[in-house]
């Protein structure tokens, strides 16, 4: 079944209504989307600030039809290191392909962002070893990160974070007063 997409001049119209100065573009993989680089360059055109949530796999072949731009950021997901990160695809690998494309973005002199989402399973030390990883090693220029929260068709509803546990998980994790850095 093929899935309805988002004209280009509704996506565009939407926006400007909103009066919105950030955009993010998420939702499945917004690289699918047959003209996401026109979404985009009239975005940019409109001096919104845009940020293209993806998984990172598509933007190998995606990559040459984006520019540049202070306006512009690809958001990419990022849960975990590498096994907790291709566990929670369900994929093997697929960190890898993310890192090599966050590092390929960057050579093109893209902004990467990145969006991490930590569970039940993680302790304070992942949520430390990620963030570092992403800041020392990734060097990105901004990390969001978020507790995963629970939505009535996930498949695995015992693994969400509720208020008092993340707190706990956050406080714990920055108790000695390290802060990753990027964006900052």
């Amino acid at each position: 079944m093929l899935k309805q997409r988002m004209p280009v001049e509704q996506a565009i119209a939407a926006i400007e209504e909103s009066g919105a100065p950030m955009v993010s573009i998420a939702g499945g993989e917004p690289l699918m989307h047959p003209q996401i680089e026109v979404i985009v360059s009239e975005l940019i055109k409109r001096k919104k600030y845009v940020f293209l949530c993806t998984n990172a796999l598509l933007l190998p072949k995606k990559l040459d039809k984006f520019t540049p731009s202070r306006y512009f950021a690809f958001a990419v997901h990022i849960d975990g290191l590498q096994e907790r990160h291709d566990e929670s695809v369900c994929k093997e690998g697929v960190f890898d392909e993310a890192v090599a494309a966050v590092k390929e973005c960057q050579r093109r002199g893209f902004r990467v962002t990145t969006n991490t989402t930590f569970f039940t399973t993680d302790s304070p030390q992942n949520v430390i070893d990620v963030l570092s990883y992403l800041n020392d090693d990734l060097k990105v220029d901004q990390m969001m990160i978020s507790p995963a929260y629970a939505y009535e068709k996930a498949p695995d509803q015992e693994h969400f974070l509720g208020v008092t546990e993340t707190r706990e998980l956050f406080r714990k994790a920055f108790a000695d007063g390290k802060q990753a850095s990027a964006g900052a």
